[in-house]
């Protein structure tokens, strides 16, 4: 785990409505990839073991908590039901009622501010930077002594960015607003990033002190810095390198800009470790996905969430991959789907396959042309290349699944197991009825429907008997001629 320096609480800032984003949904809920901004920024807090996570909603305020809950449920279980390699923060939500501007949000999540001596706060519309950032950004603060540091980047183009004005010792001396600002403040290229790290008791003080400004009326977070200041406290400034790490997501455009940012940036790091990305520009792959060298990726592969793939791996062209365990040697073939499963080494899926959830495909397996597995352990050797759906079974080593062959385990309430034993035969168009079992080395007939166990060896027969029948010629009348 990245633990910080020092012990602390994270506050999100996720109550604005994005009002340019044209939605009804919260701004922190649109997704970038395959997460809302507001689950990026939370999931990247997560490894520095924060002491809390603060939440702070307002407009769909219901919707960003339930979209939590739903995608972090670890951090809403009861600390007893957790494991030790389960170190999640427990995320609390605040829900603003005076939707002011962000010193207001300070305001009232101050009942949960300050139980804890460290205070960092985010913005949930700002997801691009780095975890490891975050982490460096904690240790200047404690290294400088700070009561306020902030997190701030060169830009070329500052345009509405907040300036940063330091001292002739590089302390921060005001963050400027853009609006109104004299041209030797507009020609700074620091800015604000929106990202801090407080001392509980400076912030306290700092905050009570706020004033609504301006014609909304708004209660502005940097004014609490200047509170700090004026009363000798002492303020830094924390300059990383890369400005994309403060991009902030405002618009349809942006959310597309950050987008291409940051598969720009995973794919750069996979590529300079060592994986081969046949076509960066078309190759989506996120944050957290691991790939070991030599691996080969091919245009059009989506990679999501907590995926991890081997070395000297094949995948795509085109195709979904999302929490999933691909091992080392290994091929995905074109256009597959494949959600929490396991492919082991040497196994090949696809083209065209489909793998849900709780899939294993053990090594030097085959899973080929539109075949579907669910559920279900598809035994090192085994092959079942094309038309099939297997689902709930486990399978043995060196069974040949013909065409068609569909295990039924579904009876309209309860989902029901299938067993197949090492080296059997499945026939082409066989239909398995579940709870049912084809034990080792037994074979069953094509066009076979087979509700009994077949016995190891065995040949198991389940269709009608065909009948053939003399054919009668058809007579045809013909129409008769006009005259």
């Amino acid at each position: 785990m990245l633990m910080a320096e020092i012990k602390f609480s994270a506050v999100v800032l996720a109550a604005g409505m994005g009002t340019r984003m044209k939605s009804s949904l919260p701004k922190v809920l649109h997704k970038l990839g395959s997460r809302s901004l507001v689950e990026h920024v939370v999931r990247k807090l997560i490894p520095l073991e924060p002491e809390s996570i603060i939440v702070v909603t307002g407009h769909g305020g219901d919707l960003v908590e339930e979209e939590l809950k739903k995608k972090i449920p670890e951090a809403f279980s009861m600390p007893d039901s957790k494991t030790e390699n389960e170190k999640f923060p427990q995320i609390i939500f605040v829900r603003q009622q005076l939707l002011k501007g962000s010193g207001r949000a300070i305001q009232e999540a101050m009942s949960e501010i300050e139980k804890h001596e460290n205070i960092a706060i985010l913005c949930g519309d700002a997801p691009l930077f780095k975890t490891t950032t975050i982490k460096k950004l904690a240790a200047f603060f404690e290294e400088t002594k700070s009561d306020c540091t902030v997190m701030t980047a060169e830009l070329e183009d500052a345009a509405a960015y907040g300036r940063i004005k330091r001292s002739a010792s590089g302390l921060l001396e005001a963050i400027v607003e853009a609006d109104g600002a004299p041209k030797s403040i507009l020609a700074i290229r620091e800015v604000n990033s929106g990202t801090y790290f407080f001392r509980k008791a400076a912030l306290k003080k700092a905050v009570s002190g706020l004033k609504p400004k301006g014609s909304k009326g708004e209660f502005y977070l940097t004014d609490a810095i200047e509170n700090i200041i004026a009363a000798g406290g002492k303020a830094t400034a924390f300059k990383i390198d890369d400005c994309s790490e403060i991009t902030g997501i405002n618009s349809r455009e942006g959310l597309a800009d950050a987008y291409r940012m940051l598969i720009s940036r995973k794919n750069i790091e996979l590529m300079r470790s060592g994986v081969t990305i046949l076509d960066p520009l078309n190759t989506y792959i996120d944050e957290e996905v691991i790939i070991g060298q030599d691996t080969v990726i091919y245009p059009g592969v989506f990679l999501r969430g907590k995926t991890h793939i081997g070395s000297g791996c094949s995948i795509g062209p085109g195709g979904i991959i999302e929490d999933c365990v691909i091992d080392d040697n290994a091929e995905v073939k074109y256009s597959c789907i494949l959600e929490k499963s396991h492919v082991h080494s040497f196994a090949v899926v696809g083209p065209m396959a489909h793998l849900r959830p709780l899939s294993e495909i053990c090594e030097r397996a085959q899973v080929g042309n539109f075949a579907e597995v669910k559920k279900s352990v598809i035994g090192r050797g085994s092959k079942m290349h094309h038309h099939s759906y297997i689902g709930d079974t486990i399978m043995g080593e060196n069974v040949n699944i013909g065409a068609g062959t569909i295990t039924c385990n579904y009876d309209g309430v309860n989902k029901n197991s299938t067993v197949i034993g090492d080296g059997a035969f499945i026939g082409s168009n066989s239909n398995l009825v579940a709870p049912v079992e084809v034990e080792k080395g037994a074979y069953t007939a094509a066009g076979s429907t087979i509700t009994k166990r077949v016995p190891e060896g065995q040949l198991g027969i389940a269709r009608a008997r065909q009948i053939v029948l003399a054919r009668k010629p058809l007579r045809i009348k013909q129409a008769e001629k006009k005259s």
